[in-house]
This record gives structure tokens, sequence and C-alpha cells, in this order.
């Protein structure tokens, strides 16, 4: 897997006001992530950015867990559905760090849409077995994610927000990658996902009244 990196005409798309074409389609997407978590989730915000990372690299280690039940049971209705949560908890983790995913993945200009941009990337992985790629990724990346916090608790030599500006990228990018072998709809599952949690709060009972 490639690494997130800063693409090349970058800096002369923010000098110019704009967005890159995954920049376009993530970036509204995250920042309802932001409405959603302040919704939602006001207990995991109000943690400090150290803390708040280390419930997420929880949670991608959670998935990676739950992706191989799938593959076990050859449930591809289960990793996608798994993976909808592992791109909300990609968005949370940007959000957090203040970094634009977008602008961390090279798409096609001719994408539109959130599955456009899934099925561009799903494109860099031909011939890929979306349970083995999502998995073997999750580990992957999930480890060195996993190590940058850790480093932090042990005050190791390093930078943790340049490993971590890195990795979330690049963690969501194989997470749309697969979406993108799964089938259409990803960001309609997104906010029916959002709708189902934002449910269970008392605030939803005022929708009724």
């Amino acid at each position: 897997m490639r690494p997130a990196t800063v693409l090349p005409h970058r800096r002369a798309r923010e000098e110019c006001g704009m967005l890159a074409p995954a920049e376009s389609v993530l970036l509204p997407l995250q920042h309802l992530q932001l409405v959603h978590d302040r919704l939602a989730h006001a207990d995991i915000l109000s943690f400090n950015l150290h803390k708040r990372l280390k419930h997420m690299v929880l949670h991608f280690f959670k998935y990676a867990g739950r992706m191989e039940e799938a593959r076990q049971a050859k449930d591809r209705e289960l990793l996608r559905s798994t993976l909808v949560d592992a791109l909300i908890i990609c968005m949370a983790s940007a959000n957090g760090l203040n970094v634009s995913l977008g602008q961390h993945i090279e798409a096609s200009a001719r994408i539109k849409h959130l599955d456009d941009l899934a099925r561009d990337i799903a494109g860099k992985f031909p011939g890929a077995d979306p349970f083995d790629l999502a998995i073997q990724q999750f580990l992957l990346l999930g480890g060195r994610m996993a190590k940058a916090v850790e480093s932090l608790d042990h005050t190791e030599p390093g930078d943790f927000r340049k490993d971590l500006d890195t990795l979330v990228p690049a963690l969501a990018e194989v997470t749309l990658a697969v979406l993108g072998m799964l089938g259409p709809d990803i960001e309609v599952a997104v906010k029916r996902r959002f709708q189902k949690v934002e449910a269970k709060g008392i605030f939803s009972r005022l929708a009724s009244i």
C-alpha cells in the first residue's frame, strides 16, 4: 500500500482556493461527521487529542477482528458495514488532527460523488481480494498507528502527529478502495449509520414532538 503523501499540485490548488477532486467529495462529509460527533459523541470529544486517538486505534483493531469474522463467513455485507464504520472513524480521527483526507488522496478529476471516488481508488488495486486487502491493511496501518500513540506514552523520539497525519488518510484510502469493490451507495450507508447512532440520544425524542 502506497503511503499517503502530499500531492504534486496541492500547493497550487491551495493558492488558488481550489479543492482537490477527492477533497471536494470528502470534506463536506468530514463536516457532517463533525456535526454528528458533537450531537452523538460529546463524551469522546471531551477527551484530549492523545486519549481520543487511542480510542480511535482501538476501533480500528476491533474492525480488523470483525473483518476476519466476515472473511471466514464469506459475508460481504458484514465486511461492507464494518468498512462504513471504519470510514466514519477515519473521518473523526482526521477531524481531530485537522487533516483534510481528500488532500492526501489522489483521484481522477472526473469524480463527482463518493461512489465515484471509491471506484476510482479501487482501480489502484486490480485483482485484489476485498477481504484480504482490508484485513492486511488494517493490521499494518493500525499497528503503525498504535506504535505512534504508544511512543508518545513512552516519550520516545519521533513525531507522532506527523505519523498519524499520514496514516489516517492512508487507512481512509484503503477503506474507500474496498468499499468501491463492494458496491454503490456508500454515502447513503454512512448517513444511515449516523442516524442510527443519533437515534439513541435523548434529543432524538424531540423529532416526535
